[in-house]
């Protein structure tokens, strides 16, 4: 028998099954007890992963030595690769591994504005730097006019009219995150990009997608983009590589590449096989869970169903954290906190949102919440970070709650008794 969400959540013997798989779920050596608000910091870790990490990290063999380790080695990488095409649905293009999702970031925008000629890049004041600092940086560098779609105060998010404003037909490169790791606001981005293809067709698109990634579905075919970034350490493994679906255009234009490698190469150095492993583990635990929606037994399929079923969580969290229970106030009943410009409907959003503890700066409420009720959440200040959104909607600070599909309604009901309690 299948699993049914009630109320969008997954079943309490579900949520027990899930959080038994990952490390540190309720406690860490250095607070003790403690409840993990922090999946934009970084997601817990599966065991399995680690596990995985452990054992392949010892060994010392390298890829193409023509003997059964290395042969290991090759077949490693080579299944990593593609589990990412299976995670992401893509058919065509190829998948640059990089450093970071930031590095991946970097070396596409790179590779569009030397050899892509026009006179502006367009992003928007919601961006990670990840986005921000490249699109800047390489404006700069090719004189062309950086231009940032304005975010809504009302809604933390930035209205589509405001990104097609700035489109033209000398734009060089689109960039933009399909959900924010500041608000959790979700940007159609398939929509976006067709919309602004109107205006220039071969325009080249870039997505960032390192927030967005671990929460919902994905399929790059239908997007469209020309470069698809995400961050596995995001998505229950360990810090040290991104990932990145590039279209057969872009991966062809001239890049950093080796002498005598394809042009489409994308791979500089020899790649950590651990680091492709643990990817691969990942997939089968999406594949688990998926298993438990769907009776296929074709991968992509759990994926999907899996991916389905955690957005699904994660918004009845979020609704949860909002407007409360019938015995508990939700954030937006508090006298004494402020969510960040959310209008009542929620919409559709990943599971992270601002909000503040009035009359407290947000460093100090954060450090409350951490040593008083001892749960994890981020504060978000005017650091490289969050600089520009922050002084987009007009907010000093902020606290951020970024929580992850392993998270239960007893620890948001944990956050509202510990929010109801603070005072500035």
């Amino acid at each position: 028998m299948k699993e049914v969400q009630e109320n969008g959540m997954f079943s309490t013997d579900l949520l027990d099954k899930i959080r038994e798989k990952f490390l540190y779920v309720n406690w860490d050596p250095y607070t003790g007890e403690r409840t993990y608000f922090e999946a934009s910091g970084g997601s817990l870790r599966l065991k399995t992963v680690m596990e995985t990490m452990a054992r392949e990290t010892a060994l010392p063999d390298e890829l193409f030595r023509f003997n059964p380790a290395s042969d290991h080695v090759v077949k490693a990488v080579e299944k990593g690769i593609e589990d990412v095409k299976l995670f992401l649905g893509a058919k065509s293009g190829v998948i640059m591994a990089a450093h970071s999702a930031t590095h991946a970031i970097f070396r596409a925008i790179n590779a569009v504005t030397t050899h892509i000629p026009g006179k502006n890049i367009v992003t928007t004041e919601l961006e990670h730097p990840a986005v921000l600092s490249p699109t800047k940086y390489f404006a700069e560098m090719h004189n062309m006019e950086w231009r940032c779609a304005k975010i809504s105060k009302e809604t933390s998010s930035v209205p589509l009219e405001n990104i097609l404003e700035l489109v033209d037909k000398d734009t060089t490169i689109l960039a933009f995150q399909h959900g924010s790791n500041q608000t959790g606001a979700i940007n159609d981005a398939k929509y976006i990009i067709e919309e602004a293809r109107k205006i220039k067709p071969d325009l080249y698109v870039l997505v960032d997608a390192v927030q967005y990634a671990p929460h919902g579905p994905i399929d790059v075919e239908d997007i469209g983009a020309d470069a698809y970034a995400f961050g596995p350490y995001k998505a229950y493994t360990v810090k040290g590589i991104g990932f990145a679906h590039l279209s057969e255009r872009l991966a062809k234009l001239p890049h950093w590449n080796l002498i005598g490698k394809p042009d489409d190469n994308w791979l500089l150095g020899s790649p950590a096989h651990p680091m492709y492993m643990a990817w691969s583990v990942v997939m089968d635990y999406l594949g688990w869970l998926g298993s438990q929606f769907t009776q296929s037994t074709d991968k992509r399929e759990q994926v999907i169903a899996a991916k389905d079923a955690i957005h699904s969580h994660m918004k009845a969290l979020l609704h949860r954290a909002m407007n409360g229970t019938d015995e508990l106030a939700g954030l937006r009943q508090l006298d004494n906190i402020t969510p960040c410009n959310m209008l009542p409907e929620i919409g559709n959003r990943l599971g992270i949102f601002l909000f503040r503890v009035n009359g407290m700066d947000s460093s100090t409420a954060i450090g409350n919440f951490n040593k008083k009720y001892h749960i994890r959440l981020g504060a978000r200040i005017k650091d490289p970070y969050s600089t520009v959104p922050l002084e987009a909607m007009g907010w000093p600070d902020a606290v951020r709650l970024s929580a992850a599909h392993y998270n239960t309604p007893g620890e948001i009901d944990k956050l509202l008794k510990a929010a109801r309690e603070i005072r500035g």
